[in-house]
């Protein structure tokens, strides 16, 4: 091999390894990240979260661990409602595009809305019985 050719190989290899580490350290981090904030809308997570960064003493833990629980239901209760309006928007949405869209374009929103129905049933709400049904 002339080489030219070698230090191209080696070179292009190097590159290719690096990217391939590159995509899967980013995809961990953002991973963590997203794990993390997932984890920050549960009365635990919120608590934890805050505790990390507190790091209190323990005279002190017993003192804000009450107050923590308090705005932990708080911020959970906010996530909930939150979820709640963007369930309602969409409906909104959907109803008053309906009239405007081809039956194709009505069965590819109903996909998506599917998709999203499935996706909140498997996600544990203590409101489940106050959510409007899916469209038709």
């Amino acid at each position: 091999m002339k080489t030219k050719l070698k230090y191209s190989l080696i070179l292009v290899t190097t590159l290719i390894i690096g990217m391939i580490i590159g995509f899967l350290i980013s995809g961990r981090m953002i991973s963590t990240r997203v794990d993390q904030m997932r984890n920050y809308y549960t009365d635990n997570g919120f608590n934890r979260e805050f505790i990390r960064i507190i790091q209190p003493s323990p005279e002190q833990r017993d003192e804000i661990m009450p107050i923590l629980r308090k705005y932990a239901g708080i911020n959970r209760e906010h996530m909930l409602d939150f979820h709640e309006g963007q369930r309602e928007l969409f409906f909104e949405l959907k109803d008053e595009l309906d009239t405007h869209l081809t039956d194709e374009q009505i069965q590819k929103l109903n996909h998506v809305w599917e998709r999203r129905k499935e996706h909140f049933q498997n996600t544990k709400s203590p409101r489940k019985g106050r959510r409007r049904p899916a469209p038709n």
